[in-house]
Order: C-alpha cells, then structure tokens, then sequence
C-alpha cells in the first residue's frame, strides 16, 4: 500500500512536474504537429505515409515519458491502454505503417497537440508563486538595498513615511507568506488540471491493487501475470489485464 505524501513532498512533486511539463510539451507539440502535417502534406506521394507513421511512433515514445512523470506525480505505477500490434503474417509495409491504425498513437499524439496550453499556464503560475513565496519571506535579505538607488520610493513609504523600509518589509512579507500558504493549493491544481488530460488520452481506469497492466483483446491475461498478481486485484473479464510486468 502507498503512503500518502508529506505535504512538502506534495509540493515538490507537483512542482516538479508543473516546470518540466513546459519544455516537454513544447517539444511534443512541434514534433508531433510538425510531423504530421508534413505527412499530410506528402501523403500523395506515398513518403508522408511513412512519415505521419514515424512521427505516431514518437508520440508513442513521448506519451511512455508523460506515464512516467504520471506515476512520479501519483506515488504509484499507472495503468495504459493498449497498442495495436501487426497481425500475425503481416509483411514489412504493414508493419511499417501499423501505427496509423493504432487508436492509441493518435490518441497519444493528440496529447502532444492539446497538453501545450495547459503545460503552459502550469509552468508560468508555478514560478509566479515560488517567486513570490521567495521574494516575500527573504525581502529582510535583500529589500533594504532598494533604499540606497536615489529617489527610489515604495509602498511603505506611502503607509509608514518615518519608517518605510519596515513597512515596506512587512507588507511584502506578509504577501510572500500568503503565497507559500496558497502554494500547496495552487501547484496541485495545475498538476491536476495537467494530469488529467494524461489520463484521459494515455491512461486506462486504474487499480490500484495491480502495478501495471494493459487492456488486450479477449480480456484473458497469460499465465505468468496470473501467477504474480494479487487474488483480490484480478480484473473482470473483457475490461484489462496484467500485462506480466
């Protein structure tokens, strides 16, 4: 059984995987867009297919990396769906291009296309509040030295004119307290908000008495992920099964 997280191991959890889900899905987002609008646009010539057919082959690769921050984030292995693997027999020209009958590759690079506004909104309210929990509670460190630029004038100045470098000082630590407090709040609804588009686009329904398995056709599981995983974890025929991992 996993145990909850401290609510720092929370906030860094969330932290972490708000920041680097901005360079990540950037870089999602241009390959994948890219590649399948290049694809599109050769098609007609036969290479596109081959080249829409790479690129689901690395949204596959991507949306493995996004499972794993999924699992970080969660404490706890995540469940996927599964892919589409070539019939039995099939010659090389099918086997190349199976990933553009695949469901799951384009759902995964259908994540890579929608997940970039969210990751970014994520990122950039993240660094605002641990900048201005930091800002806030170190002004002692460092908000003094705005006092020796000449002329340089602050709100404390306005409240407490005899003594603005105190009042200046506890208003923005007050405020830099307000955002460490709103902090833990904050990050887990960006990481939620993230998150859940992952698990609605790469992520099976969940159990959490089984560590990872896949859906397969049939709903029959082979005998050694019977053997290893727990009695009272057993899916339903038909739903998804160990996939032995």
């Amino acid at each position: 059984m996993n145990r909850p997280k401290s609510v720092f191991a929370q906030v860094v959890a969330d932290s972490r995987y708000n920041l680097w889900g901005f360079p990540l899905a950037l870089v999602s987002f241009v390959l994948v867009v890219v590649g399948l609008a290049a694809g599109a646009g050769t098609a007609v010539v036969g290479a596109g297919l081959f080249l829409a057919a790479g690129t689901l082959h690395a949204a596959r690769g991507l949306a493995h990396v996004e499972r794993i921050r999924l699992a970080d984030l969660h404490g706890r292995p995540v469940v996927r769906r599964p892919y589409r693997s070539p019939a039995p027999g099939a010659g090389p020209l099918r086997r190349a291009l199976g990933a553009l009958a695949c469901r799951q590759s384009w759902l995964d690079a259908l994540h890579a296309a929608v997940g970039l506004p969210v990751a970014v909104v994520g990122f950039c309210v993240t660094v605002t509040w641990w900048a201005g929990a930091a800002a806030g509670l170190l002004h002692p460190l460092w908000g003094w030295s705005l006092y020796t630029v000449p002329g340089y004038t602050d709100l404390g100045t306005y409240v407490v004119p005899d003594n603005p470098v105190v009042a200046t000082t506890v208003i923005h630590m007050a405020a830099g307290a307000l955002f460490a407090l709103s902090l833990p709040m904050v990050v887990r609804g960006c990481a939620h908000a993230r998150s859940t588009v992952g698990r609605a686009l790469l992520l099976a329904p969940e159990d959490a008495g089984v560590r990872v398995y896949t859906a397969r056709p049939g709903g029959v599981p082979d005998e050694g992920a019977r053997r290893h995983a727990p009695p009272h974890a057993a899916p339903p025929a038909g739903q998804r099964v160990p996939s032995g991992v």
